[in-house]
Order: structure tokens, then C-alpha cells, then sequence
């Protein structure tokens, strides 16, 4: 049969200035059927190239015609249309949302008007490129009405290089055909030029992960330029599964036709964990990926929410100064009018940022607003861009079909890598530096979730698991800072047992790094081990047999810290570092005083007798706990906290009870205060809370204890749900709320180490928060906590317990006028170990420091050995204050040598040094990392 007209029936139209919202099937539908009509067994013969009708136009078909009629929605058309056709002696078929059904429909219409002929091959691969010619040939008219252009596209001659093609299909030539249909494709190409005469830019993105390492883009077998998202940890597991394939991907990288976006190690909660963290999984991941691939990564991008406002600094740290800038899941990141923008962290660096979301290459939506999305970007973008995204799925025929087309022509553009992309184009939009509130996603729901398996101990401790891994990390940092103080000190000789030490702490690292919740026995065994080593370094020289304690800290600020010892029969008098000292049955409750990296000493008895301890105040009494800075008033009717004031002003900082979310009243079985003095002051409450028929949800504890002099009110909270809770995790949970009187207040949150106004409903830290208000601030330490909820403009509930969390005690605090909280939050989760001495004091004296920095704006994140033993240390610092000045490093030997690093241990600049001391300059909020050679 040689039909005179090919056409779709339809009431609708691609899409051109305004996007059409169909179904997908609807879609899909009218797709298959327009492209059913390109098939060279329909399209020979036919006068002119196929097109969309409205059925109401044929209730009366023409003979010769060929119809195709999308089967969803229901056609309009008479019940008697179908006898119309074949009475009329034309055809039709129907077009479903698949496609090789709406083909076999095709075929099994032509056979019947074909009256028995032999069959017609529908599924030869040589008929993919008519398709393309047919997606491109609808897709350029589309764009001519989209830009209100007159369309100059000549599609008789068109239509003839097609019936070319058609007819050279049986030919001897085989390239014949591909060759009419190139010319058919360079002619769309000519009309489309005369629309936007330059490059448009299509980027093809694959999100990689383990359960898509099968399913790759058929751009990637085809040739044209891939770029890969994915994290090393996902990598390792395809070198693993499919060797084969990553050959495949390396070759391609090496040729310029694939591009790696990466960077991190594994997919985590980044945003939200210690810095030292989020440096380990960008040098990790850095290290793997080019070990694996022969690359650097050159671009950094997640699939998993990971973004903010600092993270600029520290991809240029890490050796990155571009990134992927969209969201792949459900967070919130900032809308931006161009392509590319240039991001820069408060700091001054900046990376340039690919901002324009990619549309799923798995639907039909995407191929079927293709016109209206390239009308768009040429009208909007500096450089017309379209970006297509595959997640595992297969994709659209319809892609297939644009990457046919291209490979006759470049009609819709130059597919690219993004690196050949960012080349190309230059930023459009230079943004200021964000802030935290611009960058949110839900961690707590997407743990709480944990892939839907009930036995993912992730959803175990969908809250406490993130305070666990920051305590854990902490403690692994100061097995680090006491392992670089100890090869300070040690002799020369034990360098290769220190070399052995620094590669088994490295292992314990990569292992702890990689691992979601605890117990990090490893890590508190690496941490014994070094405080134990420097431990025994320090009272080498030690002149008295006397039995004490030695206390460690590995933090760059002084401490007074509040230690329960259980070895200490009497008082001990109160000689510096001892601030503190009362003693409760077998328990000594002391405040000791150590110096900022330094060590402080303590002896576990006395040769006479200790009179006791005279107090300017009762510390505890039936409602009170107070110390030499503040005072906190227990609440009778709830349990908590009624009201914190500082003895300056008496003015009312803070309240706190226990709640149930989303509504509780408190039952108050007792509050007793159960130490006065005169080291501790504490008060336990005891209590129920209630739902609105006065059914018990939950018994409470807390435990509000006050040292002498220590700024902070510690809180211990413990909570016994008698059903575990259920529902989604920020509607549904446990919390600790606080609220302040004051409406004017603002709101802070730590956001790695510093500190940045919010008003989020959620503001996400496990730093602190921080409330400003007429000259004075307050601070609330949630211990590594990171959830929040705002309650109104007065109030914030800590979460503590959601669906699935298994951890029922929590240790929280209020700090009053900290002018660098970031000082107190770390202080908080780090450890300070304690090593039981049968000599002592120290040679030098009961405390001393071995390094000391004197900017508290600066916060020393890390201290490590030199490599390889070498007689050198590293100090990662960073700038959480917002100062810029000069700083300064005393050291605990004279250096010979010092120089600023990038992360990566490349050299920057050298730092002048004089006699113990390091000098050089830093920035605001500025990442630094130092390293300090003494031989």
C-alpha cells in the first residue's frame, strides 16, 4: 500500500511557548504514534512528511491515508470510525504507550492493507535513524512556532531525501541510506541555525549507584560524551562487579568522551558531621577515584544531599574548584537564572557551579517539552544548555531516538562532557556567599527510612547515631593530636614504632570512617593507646613515686573540666590545676584546669588531712542550682528548667521542659537535689509525660548539674517511652524544648564552627545554638544532636527520640555569654583522657601546655605526625570567629621550618617562624593547615 498522507490524530500539540500538562501515557501515546509514521514501511510512498490532526477533521477518512490514533485518551472520534476506514480503504493503527506494541500495531495494519503480503520487519535497527530524522523533523517545527519565527525549514526536499533513503534500503549500496538521512539531518540542523546559530549544549548525566552499575545510557556505547555521577566507594564495587565495564569507562576518560563527578568516598550525612570527616571523605575519595581510573576528579557532585555554605572552601582545599550544584533528592537548595554560577564560601574561594536540574531522560514529559525547554534556555541561558539525567532506569525511546539524530548531526547540539562544558561557558550569575538557611535536606526522615529495612541499624539511631559518630570522631582526632605531641617528644629511636602507630591509626580511620553507627571500639582502643604512650613520655623525668592522675587535652583552648574519679578516698587540697573538690562515698567529683594542649596532674591522695572546703554559696538547694556564674530555678510543675539567669543581670535566659510532639502535659513524681557542694551542685526531677486522656506516653529523668567554674548548666535527660513512638520522625517524637521571653532574639546555629543567623523551621546542627539578645548571648549545646524544631518565635525543641531511635539517655548543656561557642560545643564531645600514674607530677611541674595557639577565634580541628615518621607535625585550623589577623603557634620544641599546606599536603607559602613560635596571617573564616618541621 502506498498511502498519499501519514497522520496523527490528536487535539494536541508539542509543546512550544507554555508546557502542556498531560500524563505520561497520554504522551507517550502521541510520541510512539508520530514516531510509528516515520518508519520507512509507513512513510514509503507517502507525498509529504507525517503531521498532527484533529480528529474531528477525519470522522470521514480519505483513502490512501495511513492514521495513527493515540489509544489514550479515548480518541474522539464516531463508534462507527474504524468500518469507516476500511470502507474508505484507508488505514489505521492504534499507538499505546509502548512502543514496540504500537509498532506491531503498525505492522499488523499494513499487512491487512497490504491484503496478505508478506509481513514487514518493524524491529531492523535500520530503521532508528528515520526515527530520529522523524523526532528531529517535529521537534525543529516546534521550535519555529516556540521563538515565533516564520519556518523556513524545506520539508518537501526533506521528505524527498527520506523517500531516498527508503528506496536505497534494498539497494547494493549499504551506506546509501545513510547518507540521504544525513542530508535530511544537516537540513533540520540548517533551519534550527537559523533560530540559534550557535552551539547548543547537551549534557547526558548517569546517577550511579550499587544498584544501577548494569544500566548505562546507550550514549556511552554509542560514543557520545557521558558524565558519570558517582561516589569511589560505588566505583571500588563496579571494578569489583563489572571489571569489564570500568575498562570501558577509563578508555573513555582517557579519550575525552566520558567525566567522573565525584569526589567523596561514600554517600553520607556530610552536611552535618565534623569537619575532619567531611576533609576525610573528599582526600579518600580523591585518592580512590584516581587509583582507580588513572584521574583526578575534577568536578565535585553528590547524589545524596551534602551541600554547604563552607563547602566551596573546602573543594579548593581538597584540590576541586567546580561542582555540581543540584539536588537529586528531596532537599532545597537555591534556584538560579543561569547554567553556571559562581559560588563563593565567606572566605573569598569560590568554585564555579553547575545549577540547572537535569531532566529525566526515563520519561516521555522530557522528550515531549524538548522544543519548549530549548525555547528557554535560548532565550534565558548565556548558553543554550539542555541536561538529561538517568537514574538506573531504562530510558525513553524518545532518547534513543535524539541520540540517533545526533549521530547524523549535531540538530539539537554537542553533546559534552562538563568539564568541556565549563570550559566553554562562562558564569552568569556571581552569587554572594550563602547562608545555612539556603541549603536544607532531610537527613532525619531519610534515616528514620534507611532504605525500608527494619534490621539497618541506621534506623536504630536515626538521631543518636549522628552524636555517636562526632563523639567517635573526636576521640579519634585526639588519638592524632597525642600521637603528633608524642613524636615531639619521643626520641629519634622510637620513629619506626611511631611510624607503625600513625599507618594503624590510618587503618582505624578508613574503617571508622566508613562505618554508620558503633560501637567504635577501635577508636577508644587507638585513643588509649596514645594518651597511655604520651602518657608515659611525660613522666619519663618524674621525681616523686607519688600515685595521681594525668589528664590530656587535646583541644587548642584551655578547659576547665568536671571528672568523676573513683580512686580518690579524701580530699585533695586545692593546688593549681585543682579548682574543685568534693567527695561523695567511693567518688571524688573534681574541676581541674588544663591547659589548652597541654597536660594537668593530680595526686590521688594526700599525706595529711585536707580540712573541707570552705563555699561562698550552696551550690544545690530544694529548686536552686547555681554556681559562681549563674543560676538555673528547677520548674515544679514540669521538671524542667524555669528559668537561667546570670547574676549580673538576674535577667531570665532560658526555660526547658520534656515534650511529646505533638502534645504532652508533665506529671512531676519528685525533684530532690542530690549535691550541694562544694564542687557540684545537682537536682534530679523525676516525672511522667501525659497524653490529653492522661495516659502515660513516657517516664522522664533529668539531671541538672552545675560545677564551680564552668559557664555551662550540663542537662542529662532520660526517657522511657512505654510504646515505642511512631509516625513521621518531625511530627511525631520526644524532644527537649527550651523557650525565651524575648521575640527581638536571633537565632544562630553552628555551621562548621561558625556561627550564622537562621530563621529555618529546621535548623539542622549538632554544634549549638546560639540566642542574641540585648547584649548578651545564650548558647544551647545539644552534645551532637542535630535535629531541631522551631516552635512558634519563642520556642525550639531538641529532638532526642523518633521512630526507631534506641538510645534513651542524652547529654545536652546551656552555656551563658560564650564569646566563641564553637570553643564549648567541641569541648563538649571531645574526650579529655584521664591516665591513672603511680609517679608523678610531671618533671615539669603539675601542668603545662606543649603547643599553644593564641587566637581562640581559630579552632584547631586536627594535629597530626609527619608521615613516615618524619619530625614534623600537621595543624588543620579553622577560622570560626570571622576575624581576619594574625595568629601565632608556639611550639613545644623550636621549628626549623613551617609552611601552609592545602589539604592535600601541596605547599602554599612558607610561615615565618622565630624561636618556638610559628607566625602567619589568617583570614576569615578561612581553612588553614600548617605544617611545623623541627629537624
Amino acid at each position: 500500500m502506498n498511502p498519499r498522507e501519514l497522520i496523527l490524530l490528536s487535539p494536541y500539540r508539542l509543546p512550544t511557548q507554555n508546557a502542556l500538562y498531560l500524563g505520561d501515557d497520554d504522551i507517550a501515546a502521541f510520541l510512539n504514534g508520530y514516531s510509528a509514521l516515520w518508519h520507512p514501511a509507513a512513510a514509503n510512498g507517502a507525498t509529504s512528511p507525517p503531521r498532527v490532526a484533529s480528529p474531528y477533521d477525519y470522522e470521514n477518512p480519505t483513502a490512501g491515508h495511513l492514521y495513527a490514533v493515540p489509544d489514550t485518551p479515548t480518541p474522539m472520534l464516531p463508534d462507527d470510525w474504524t468500518k469507516r476506514v476500511a470502507d474508505a480503504g484507508a488505514a489505521f493503527f492504534y499507538a499505546t504507550p509502548d512502543r514496540t506494541a504500537t509498532l506491531e500495531n503498525l505492522r499488523e495494519s499494513l499487512r491487512k492493507a497490504a491484503s496478505g503480503e508478506p509481513s514487514i520487519d518493524l524491529d531492523s535497527a535500520r530503521a532508528a535513524p528515520f526515527f530520529g530524522i522523524g523526532y528531529g523533523y517535529g521537534q525543529v517545527e516546534a521550535l519555529f512556532e516556540a521563538m515565533a519565527h516564520e519556518n523556513l525549514l524545506n520539508a518537501a526536499e526533506l521528505w524527498q531525501e527520506v523517500q531516498q533513503a527508503i528506496a536505497a534500503l534494498h539497494g547494493p549500496d549499504a551506506d546509501a541510506p545513510r547518507r540521504s538521512l544525513q542530508a535530511a539531518a544537516e537540513r533540520l540542523l540548517a533551519a534550527r541555525e537559523v533560530l540559534y546559530p550557535v552551539t547548543i549544549h547537551l549534557l547526558d548525566f548517569l546517577l550511579l549507584d550499587d544498584k544501577n552499575l548494569a544500566t548505562w545510557p546507550a550514549s556511552f556505547e554509542k560514543g557520545l560524551a557521558l558524565n558519570v555521577i558517582g561516589c569511589a566507594a560505588v566505583l571500588e564495587h563496579l571494578a569489583k562487579e563489572q571489571p569489564e565495564r570500568l575498562a570501558a569507562l577509563r578508555e573513555r576518560l582517557a579519550g575525552g568522551l566520558a567525566e567522573i563527578i565525584g569526589g567523596s568516598y561514600v554517600e553520607r550525612e556530610d552536611a552535618i558531621l565534623p569537619v575532619e570527616s567531611q576533609l576525610w571523605n573528599l582526600l579518600k575519595g580523591q585518592a580512590v577515584t584516581q587509583a582507580l581510573l588513572g584521574q583526578e576528579v575534577k568536578i565535585f557532585g553528590r547524589k545524596r544531599f551534602g551541600i554547604h555554605p563552607q563547602l566551596p572552601l573546602f573543594l579548593n582545599a581538597c584540590g576541586m574548584n567546580r561542582a555540581l550544584l543540584v539536588a537529586f533528592d528531596d532537599s532545597v537548595l537555591p534556584t538560579h537564572r543561569t547554567t553556571i554560577v559562581n559560588w563563593p564560601s565567606a572566605d573569598g574561594k569560590q568554585v564555579e557551579a553547575f545549577a540547572r536540574t537535569p531532566h529525566p531522560a526515563d520519561t516521555p514529559q522530557t522528550f515531549f517539552h524538548l522544543a519548549h525547554h530549548l525555547n528557554r534556555s535560548i532565550m534565558q541561558d548565556q548558553a543554550a544548555t539542555l541536561a538529561l539525567l538517568h537514574r538506573g532506569k531504562q530510558a525513553s525511546p524518545w532518547y534513543d531516538d535524539l541520540l540517533e539524530l545526533s549521530r547524523l548531526a549535531p540538530v539539537f547540539g554537542k553533546w559534552n562532557t562538563l568539564s568541556n562544558y565549563f570550559n566553554e561557558v562562562l558564569a552568569g550569575d556571581y552569587l554572594s556567599p550563602a547562608s545555612a538557611d539556603d541549603f536544607h535536606g532531610d537527613y532525619l526522615n531519610e534515616r528514620t527510612q534507611a532504605d525500608g529495612a527494619p534490621d539497618n541499624p541506621v534506623r536504630k539511631q536515626p538521631i543518636s547515631g549522628i552524636a555517636e559518630q562526632a563523639r567517635a570522631r573526636r576521640r579519634l582526632d585526639t588519638a592524632w593530636t597525642l600521637a603528633a605531641i608524642h613524636r615531639c617528644l619521643a626520641d629519634k629511636n622510637l620513629a619506626a614504632e611511631d611510624r607503625q602507630f600513625h599507618a594503624d591509626l590510618t587503618a582505624v580511620e578508613d574503617a571508622f570512617e566508613c562505618q554508620a553507627v558503633g560501637p567504635f571500639d577501635a577508636v577508644t582502643a587507638a585513643e588509649e593507646k596514645a594518651a597511655a604512650t604520651l602518657a608515659g613520655r611525660l613522666l619519663a623525668g618524674a621525681k616523686e613515686a607519688t600515685p595521681g592522675y594525668l589528664i590530656l587535652n587535646p583541644c587548642s583552648f584551655r578547659r576547665r573540666l568536671a571528672l568523676e574519679l573513683a580512686d580518690i578516698p579524701a580530699l585533695l587540697p586545692l593546688n593549681a590545676p585543682l579548682i574543685a573538690c568534693q567527695i561523695d562515698g567511693h567518688t571524688a567529683r573534681v574541676v581541674v584546669e588544663i591547659p589548652a594542649l597541654g597536660f594537668a596532674w593530680i595526686p590521688r591522695r594526700t599525706s595529711g588531712t585536707v580540712a573541707p572546703h570552705s563555699s561562698r554559696l550552696r551550690l544545690a538547694d530544694e529548686r536552686c542550682v547555681r554556681n559562681d556564674i549563674f543560676e538555673a530555678e528547677i520548674d515544679p510543675a514540669t521538671g524542667g528548667l524555669r528559668a537561667l539567669r546570670d547574676h549580673r543581670t538576674r535577667t531570665n535566659r532560658l526555660g526547658q521542659q520534656l515534650v511529646f510532639n505533638p502534645g504532652s502535659t508533665t506529671r512531676v513524681r519528685s525533684i530532690k537535689a542530690t549535691s550541694t557542694g562544694p564542687a557540684l551542685g545537682e537536682i534530679v526531677s523525676e516525672g511522667e509525660l501525659l497524653n490529653s486522656q492522661q495516659e502515660v506516653l513516657a517516664t522522664f529523668r533529668q539531671r541538672f548539674r552545675a560545677w564551680v567554674g564552668r559557664p555551662v548548666l550540663d542537662l542529662h535527660v532520660e526517657i522511657q517511652p512505654v510504646k515505642p513512638v511512631e509516625g513521621y520522625p518531625w511530627h511525631a517524637y520526644f524532644g527537649a524544648r527550651f523557650a525565651w521571653r524575648d521575640e527581638r532574639a536571633h537565632l544562630f546555629r553552628g555551621v562548621n564552627g561558625s556561627a550564622q543567623l537562621t530563621t529555618h523551621p529546621r535548623p539542622v546542627t549538632p554544634d549549638f545554638l546560639e540566642l542574641r539578645s540585648a547584649g548578651h548571648n545564650t548558647v544551647i549545646f545539644p552534645g551532637g544532636l542535630p535535629f531541631h524544631l522551631r516552635q512558634g518565635t519563642r520556642m525550639l525543641d531538641v529532638l532526642l527520640l523518633s521512630e526507631g531511635e534506641a538510645a534513651r539517655r542524652f547529654d545536652l548543656a546551656i552555656g551563658v555569654d560564650r564569646e566563641f561557642p564553637m570553643q564549648t560545643a567541641l569541648g563538649m564531645i571531645s574526650p579529655a583522657p584521664v591516665v591513672a600514674t603511680t609517679h608523678g607530677p610531671p618533671h615539669v611541674g603539675a601542668s603545662g601546655w606543649l603547643f599553644h595557639l593564641d587566637a581562640p577565634n581559630l579552632m584547631l580541628t586536627n594535629l597530626r605526625p609527619g608521615p613516615d615518621g618524619t619530625d614534623a607535625v600537621t595543624a588543620r585550623l579553622l577560622e570560626c570567629g570571622g576575624h581576619d589577623g594574625p595568629a601565632e603557634l608556639r611550639c613545644v620544641r623550636n621549628p626549623v621550618r613551617a609552611s601552609l599546606l592545602d589539604a592535600r599536603g601541596n605547599g602554599l607559602v612558607d610561615a615565618y617562624t622565630r624561636d618556638d613560635a610559628v607566625q602567619m596571617e589568617i583570614t576569615r573564616n578561612d581553612l588553614v593547615q600548617l605544617r611545623v618541621e623541627f629537624s
